[in-house]
């Protein structure tokens, strides 16, 4: 048995001038691998490890490399070259994976982000994409709860946020009033897991949450105010714009922190800013 869009162990039946083929041990029919996929040489009888998909010519091919995701998985990837039936995107093999015209949610664009989930058409067994994903969310079962560490890839700037990846397998949200740093679209993040909402989407802090979050806020602005000469003009008056230039945190979280700190004595609050209570150092 082959299956198609996955890896396989196959054994080397053949060697011709172009390809090996492959057979698997009980599926007499023979797939090929190109030379040039492989480095040194393969002996008759030795078993590989090959992703197999249909080729242009309608007939399995076979490759070494392992894609970016096998049928039924989701990757982000950004699209390589547009032509009016669809969009191809790379997926880590030399050939790139087709996301159709019918299966774009909206028109693709060259070097931009998109969630896909890979799909194989029953009917010709070849592989293609999609970035409708919104059919399969209904089936989603989860691995994950709240506050676990998750892998987040952010793909697209929508209203709210960040829509994003999540450790491969669950489609989430950044939300903008909640990011402190640079994101670059594609590059996966650390995460934290806020909420999974009943549309089985996620909601994924870059943040620790709770008081978590709050000691490292702390510490953020202990830190700050050392490197200030011990003063800041920063208070619980300060607008939310400048908070999160100097401390890349929300007011909230601030207002909580500098409270906490001023519990702990190790800062003083003044109308017009904190400082370090130096006081307490000593």
């Amino acid at each position: 048995m082959i299956d198609i869009g996955q890896m396989n162990e196959l054994e080397v039946h053949r060697k011709l001038k172009s390809c090996y083929l492959l057979r698997a041990t009980d599926f007499d029919i023979d797939v090929t691998l190109p030379i040039e996929e492989v480095e040194g040489d393969l002996e008759i009888g030795d078993r590989v490890e090959v992703f197999v998909y249909v080729g242009s010519k309608d007939e399995p091919v076979t490759s070494l490399k392992k894609p970016k995701a096998m049928v039924g998985d989701y990757f982000v990837a950004s699209v390589v070259e547009n032509h009016q039936f669809g969009s191809f995107v790379d997926w880590g093999i030399s050939k790139d994976l087709l996301i159709p015209d019918t299966e774009q949610k909206e028109r693709m664009g060259v070097d931009r982000f998109y969630i896909i989930k890979v799909c194989l058409d029953e009917r010709t067994n070849k592989v293609y994409g999609t970035t409708k994903i919104g059919k399969y969310l209904e089936d989603t079962t989860f691995d994950i709860k709240v506050k676990d560490r998750v892998k987040v890839i952010p793909a697209k700037k929508e209203e709210l946020g960040f829509r994003s990846l999540v450790n491969g397998k669950y489609i989430g949200m950044i939300y903008y009033n909640e990011v402190f740093q640079y994101i670059e679209l594609g590059k996966e993040l650390d995460g934290i897991v806020k909420k999974i909402r009943p549309d089985n989407l996620v909601d994924i802090s870059l943040q620790k949450l709770g008081i978590g979050n709050l000691e490292d806020s702390q510490s953020v602005i202990i830190n700050y105010l050392s490197l200030k000469g011990g003063k800041s003009p920063l208070n619980d008056k300060s607008s939310p714009e400048d908070i999160r230039r100097e401390l890349k945190m929300s007011k909230k979280t601030f207002k909580s922190a500098i409270g906490m700190l001023y519990k702990k004595k190790q800062i003083l609050i003044h109308s017009d800013g904190i400082e370090l209570n130096y006081k307490s150092r000593k």
